[in-house]
């Protein structure tokens, strides 16, 4: 390992590194836990031949995330869930989905899912709810609707999804933009860590933290976590939240300020998955 003192930190405007980062996490995470199965697939509902709803899935840690939502009305979502927990029964932990919009939780509720947790001010005067439904049971429906599902979006069916979100996403009364930042660390040239994150909702969500092995002990990750969460305080936002695996970096986060929110168990099968809020406005101001 070369010196300490030819390790250096830049701001990866370019995310040039990015794909290291997200494999670099990847291959650590598989290594604690072995193959996990992923899978994305579409799922559409159709009435007399007219799109009236769809989503976009994602299997990842043994669980289903929804990714992306249109429905015309609450009969729809039931169709359009009792498709998407038909295929994924058998094959998840559960169904996880979570929004800001408080219809949108009301209507999960009314389809079966639970609020496990939520942030607060997310965007300011709103919250973030975070619903998992783990039962999986179908629900009766009067309406015959024809169903779809694609391992790949359906072109001319997922224009009108994307366009469905956008015009959702124009109607809110507050901004969904989403920011991506990313900060690496370098042994001379060679990609040895980093840290990416976004903002949104008023929000810094620090999504991949990782640092290689031979690196550790040496206050990297203490540094880059300084660095994003310096540059969030500069954009004005104090709100921050992350997501950690049991496996993972608990309790390095624990001892820089972050508070555990939720938890969420199984999430992959038989480890725990911890988010955890910190607000950084008093201990920067």
């Amino acid at each position: 390992m070369s010196d300490i003192h030819n390790i250096r930190f830049i701001d990866d405007i370019n995310f040039e590194y990015n794909k290291e980062l997200l494999n670099a996490l990847h291959t650590y995470n598989k290594s604690q836990t072995g193959y996990r199965e992923k899978d994305s697939r579409d799922f559409y509902v159709f009435e007399d031949e007219i799109l009236v709803g769809a989503c976009h899935t994602k299997q990842a840690s043994d669980w289903c995330k929804i990714k992306g939502i249109y429905y015309k009305d609450i009969d729809v979502l039931k169709a359009l869930m009792n498709d998407v927990r038909k295929f994924y029964r058998g094959n998840v932990e559960g169904i996880q989905f979570n929004s800001v919009q408080e219809q949108r939780v009301l209507d999960f509720e009314e389809i079966g899912f639970k609020v496990h947790g939520e942030l607060s001010d997310m965007p300011f005067g709103n919250k973030n709810n975070f619903m998992l439904d783990k039962n999986l049971e179908n629900l009766e429906i009067d309406n015959d609707y024809q169903l779809r599902s694609s391992s790949k979006p359906l072109p001319s069916y997922d224009t009108l999804l994307k366009a469905e979100i956008k015009k959702f996403r124009e109607d809110l009364d507050f901004s969904t933009e989403r920011v991506d930042l990313q900060y690496v660390v370098l042994d001379n040239d060679q990609f040895i860590g980093g840290i990416y994150g976004n903002f949104q909702f008023e929000y810094l969500f620090i999504n991949v933290l990782f640092v290689d092995k031979k690196y550790r002990g040496k206050r990297i990750a203490s540094k880059l976590m300084h660095m994003i969460e310096t540059e969030s305080h500069a954009r004005g936002i104090t709100n921050l939240y992350l997501t950690t695996f049991e496996f993972q970096a608990l309790d390095f986060y624990k001892k820089h300020g972050y508070k555990v929110v939720m938890t969420i168990e199984d999430f992959p099968k038989d480890f725990a998955e911890y988010t955890l809020y910190k607000n950084i406005k008093k201990m920067i101001d």
